[in-house]
C-alpha cells in the first residue's frame, strides 16, 4: 500500500508543465491567424488589380465598338470611374494602395486610343512594390510593369 501512493503522488503534471502545453497550444492557433490577415490583404489587393485590368479592357473595348467616347477618372472618395454610354462601374481602392495618375483618361469612338502616354501607378508600400500601367501611343494598349520602391 505504502509504494502505490508514493506512485499516485507523483504522477501529475507540474505548473510549468501545463502552462507550456498551454502556451505551444496557443501558438499553434493563434500564429495561423495571423498569417490569415497578410494573405487575405494579398488576396484583396490581387482582386482588385484583376477587376482593374478587367474594367479597363472592358471600357477601351466599349470606346471601340460603341458609338461615344468612354472615360476613366478618380473620384473624390478613393474610387476608380469607369463610364461609358452603358453606364458607371466604380471600382474602390484598397487602403493598402496610393494610386497617382491622370485626373481623366479617355478612349476615342472607333480607335479607343487615348491619344496620349498616360499612366497609372499603384504603390503598394507594405510589400515595397510599384505597379504601373502605361498606355502605349498608336495601339492604345497598356503594359503592366511591377518594380521595386
Amino acid at each position: 500500500m505504502i509504494s502505490i501512493k508514493r506512485i499516485n503522488r507523483f504522477a501529475g503534471f507540474t505548473l510549468i508543465e501545463t502552462l507550456l502545453v498551454l502556451f505551444v497550444i496557443t501558438l499553434l492557433i493563434g500564429l495561423p491567424s495571423v498569417l490569415m490577415e497578410r494573405s487575405q490583404e494579398n488576396i484583396l489587393i490581387g482582386q482588385f488589380f484583376g477587376s482593374f485590368e478587367r474594367h479597363l479592357l472592358q471600357t477601351q473595348q466599349l470606346a471601340v465598338t460603341g458609338c461615344e467616347d468612354t472615360m476613366i477618372h478618380f473620384d473624390e472618395a478613393d474610387c476608380l470611374v469607369f463610364s461609358s454610354a452603358y453606364g458607371k462601374e466604380e471600382l474602390t481602392i484598397p487602403t493598402a494602395l496610393e494610386a497617382v495618375g491622370p485626373k481623366k483618361i479617355v478612349f476615342k469612338q472607333g480607335t479607343g486610343n487615348n491619344g496620349k502616354l498616360s499612366k497609372y501607378s499603384f504603390i503598394w508600400k507594405k510589400q515595397g512594390r510599384r505597379i504601373d500601367y502605361q498606355f502605349q501611343m498608336g495601339s492604345g494598349r497598356y503594359v503592366k510593369k511591377i518594380s521595386k520602391l
